[in-house]
């Protein structure tokens, strides 16, 4: 999808009747290392630099640490393997070993570490010659399990199970500006990734919208840092709003709400880089790269939602979500029941950003 607000899809129920929720939420690998004829007690580790796209540095101490084993170990692996290759009872693959490529590696994943999808496969294929046997494998699998829980670590609650790729997230993050990041719950969020096309998503969001206030509620209600309760309060009279019916009302507050929390802890330069979108001008989205994976993840829906509208210049209302013309264009076409979820959600996944951010 490569079109913004001027060219949505039709809006499948732009302010429908409340309707009983039918469904109301409670909620590379890489080739095989050849063998090689020289020394047999050389292991080459893959290149990871490819695996990850967007810096995660915050990450590198917990992914570390379970290589701490290997660091330590690998002189003794090394002298096993040179005195069972003399003995003739394992057969050693001929294959090569040097640190210096696990440090190469180890420093390619400060840099470069984001998409950890695939992580464990890649280093347990490389090293599947030496963990054939039963105690090397049990400690290699002790080691990748602890790595692939920290892997784990850099998803929110509602995505922890899913570990969705950011492929799979960046076209409804970017493209269509669905928040992902802590609501909606993981039942919501996997029919979400597999739903067939934008207007599927968009009506299943109007479908489920009191499970999605309820997953917001949940999350809000967690919200502990003392800088945001008065942000949280306000979010939380969003989501008492829209249940009464009150989705004007509630969506004009989230909108304003969204405004007021950015102004407050972003510095003006961040705000307007992370809000800036002149897609419709220069056709140039969101770069989910250029930022850490939760930062990224969060603020692709607000970039989203800061698409250009200008009445003057007689821009069209849209009937997506949108900062702007929530302030500017009030009007049947942008205030919907819809919308006002869709706004909900983003305010929320934001005032948890900076509630797991924000300094104590």
């Amino acid at each position: 999808m490569n079109e913004q607000h001027d060219q949505e899809p039709p809006d499948p129920d732009p302010d429908p009747d409340p309707d009983p929720d039918p469904d109301p939420e409670s909620d590379p690998d890489p080739e095989d290392e050849m063998v090689s004829e020289v020394d047999p007690l050389r292991i080459d580790l893959p290149d990871l630099s490819d695996f990850y796209a967007p810096r995660l540095s915050g990450i590198y101490e917990s992914l570390f640490r379970p290589l701490q084993p290997y660091l330590e170990q690998q002189s003794r692996l090394a002298r096993f393997a040179a005195a069972a290759a003399r003995m003739q009872e394992f057969a050693v693959p001929r294959v090569p070993v040097v640190i210096p490529g696990l440090n190469a590696a180890i420093e390619a994943m400060r840099a470069q570490m984001a998409d950890l999808t695939g992580f464990n496969d890649a280093i347990t294929q490389a090293l599947a010659p030496l963990t054939a046997g039963a105690f090397q494998a049990a400690r290699w699998h002790r080691v990748f399990a602890s790595m692939a829980e920290a892997a784990r670590g850099i998803y929110p609650e509602n995505l922890r199970e899913l570990t969705p790729g950011l492929d799979e997230m960046e076209t409804l993050l970017v493209d269509e500006g669905i928040p992902l990041m802590w609501v909606p719950g993981p039942g919501t969020v996997q029919a979400l990734l597999e739903a067939p096309d934008a207007a599927a998503r968009r009506r299943l969001i109007g479908q489920r919208w009191k499970g999605i206030a309820n997953d917001c509620e949940g999350v809000l209600d967690k919200v502990n840092h003392p800088d945001l309760q008065d942000a949280r309060s306000f979010a939380l009279d969003v989501v008492h709003a829209l249940r009464d019916g009150h989705t004007s009302a509630a969506q004009a507050l989230a909108a304003n709400l969204l405004d007021s929390v950015l102004q407050r802890h972003l510095s003006k330069a961040k705000r307007v880089e992370l809000t800036k979108n002149d897609f419709k001008e220069n056709g140039v989205k969101f770069r989910l790269d250029a930022y850490k994976f939760k930062m990224a993840c969060t603020f692709a829906p607000v970039w989203y939602a800061h698409a250009r509208y200008h009445a003057a210049n007689g821009d069209a209302i849209p009937r997506t979500f949108g900062r702007h013309p929530s302030a500017h264009g009030v009007s049947k076409n942008q205030y919907s029941r819809i919308n006002t979820v869709y706004a909900l959600m983003l305010v929320t996944s934001v005032i948890k950003f900076f509630d797991a951010e924000l300094p104590a």
